[in-house]
């Protein structure tokens, strides 16, 4: 054993299960048999195993309180709340240092904690997942397919590889929990710890390549709602975590979107004067995506700190969004702008569309700097605030202390 670790590790591991009464006896046998294994050869002291009854309206609970399962941890909602929020209680209903969960339908092999803790422990990862995408595992097609698509699509806005985003079988570091934070309550809640892990350079991932059989009894995943759930997982949090280049992206699609229509527009209608006011409209479009961007990453860097050392991109980046810089400047040009497109309006003089389209964009575009620039120092305040809070101060009522 290594000797950084602790003399104790505990490992949890939860079964979350809703309506599962034909497959969870096998499972949590296959988990408790599991515990000798798992103490043998890994560095983990104790095992423990929670069940999490997710408001099942089926025989499960009746299975479970049967005698056999009596060292099982059980955690019981009335009413269903959700797959992510029955992992989460099963964490809060235990102090291990290493949490885990594996799903109830018998797909996955509870022995196969050895090879994760092993991977967990000797790279220091914050979270290793089974990975079930090999040439062998029984998935149904649709739901390799679709496990693909998310995991290439993570991959391009991350930049970092993994071949399971959904997968429902991992081990986590407890002490990781915070930086995961928040997870949701259903069944995104794998794919959106998939796109934290990937996105957040503070955090690290492992995929260990595992067996996966088919389940047992009926799935609760529906393809077409949960498909969409998520892909709006993945997206959020590409904005959260790279706002900058995701929704400029996002705004430049849209941008290419609208000149399509536009050039569309053009060929079959013969309507050559909407072109500039597409124009204007890509270019509000891509306003907003720097707007909205600028404003995200400031709020992180400002509330969460920078999430690595602050490179030259980023040092440049903070020197031209200070909060001073952006209402000034964002201010006299706006004022110019206007000055300008007053003057032409008073004047009547015949200007190209496209230069009036131009001007608004400039106009606009400064004065959502100037805004910027006020919100970017409101966040800062609200920051300061809350660190103050955090460390035991308060604000001073000057008012009350002169009296």
């Amino acid at each position: 054993m290594d000797s950084t670790l602790p003399n104790r590790l505990k490992l949890a591991l939860v079964v979350p299960a809703l309506n599962e009464e034909q497959a969870i006896a096998a499972t949590l046998r296959r988990c408790l048999a599991a515990r000798q294994k798992v103490v043998s050869q890994t560095p983990v002291t104790e095992m423990v195993v929670v069940f999490v009854n997710d408001g099942s309206t089926d025989g499960t609970q009746q299975v479970v309180d049967q005698g056999e399962f009596d060292e099982v941890v059980k955690v019981r909602f009335e009413r269903n709340r959700g797959y992510g929020a029955a992992i989460k209680a099963g964490w809060d209903a235990t102090d291990a240092d290493l949490v885990g969960f594996i799903d109830g339908d018998g797909t996955c092999d509870p022995d196969f904690c050895v090879p994760l803790v092993k991977r967990l422990l000797d790279t220091g990862a914050d979270v290793v997942l089974a990975g079930r995408m090999t040439p062998e595992s029984r998935m149904p097609l649709v739901r390799r397919v679709g496990n693909r698509l998310f995991a290439g699509l993570l991959g391009l806005v991350s930049g970092r590889e993994l071949t399971d985003s959904a997968s429902g079988f991992r081990i986590l570091q407890r002490s990781s929990l915070n930086l995961l934070a928040p997870l949701p309550d259903g069944l995104h809640f794998t794919p959106a710890m998939s796109a934290i892990c990937l996105l957040d350079p503070r955090l690290t991932i492992e995929e260990v390549p595992m067996p996966y059989e088919e389940r047992i009894g009926r799935s609760k995943l529906h393809v077409m709602r949960d498909g969409l759930r998520f892909l709006w997982t993945i997206m959020f949090a590409a904005c959260c975590y790279s706002p900058l280049k995701t929704l400029l992206a996002l705004s430049l699609l849209g941008a290419g979107v609208l000149t399509g229509l536009t050039l569309t527009a053009t060929w079959l209608f013969d309507a050559p004067n909407l072109a500039p006011w597409m124009f204007l409209a890509g270019g509000l479009l891509v306003i907003m995506g720097i707007a909205g961007g600028v404003v995200v990453h400031q709020l992180n860097f400002l509330l969460i700190g920078p999430r690595r050392k602050a490179g030259a991109l980023e040092r440049l980046l903070q020197a031209v969004i200070d909060y001073r810089r952006l209402i000034m400047g964002g201010g006299a040009v706006f004022a110019a702008g206007m000055l300008v497109l007053a003057i032409l309006l008073i004047t009547g003089a015949t200007v190209s569309p496209y230069v009036v389209s131009v001007l608004l964009l400039l106009t606009i575009g400064s004065a959502t700097a100037a805004l910027g620039g006020v919100i970017v120092r409101v966040i800062w305040a609200v920051g300061e605030k809350q660190k103050a809070m955090l460390n035991g101060g308060a604000p001073l009522r000057l008012r009350e202390q002169a009296a």
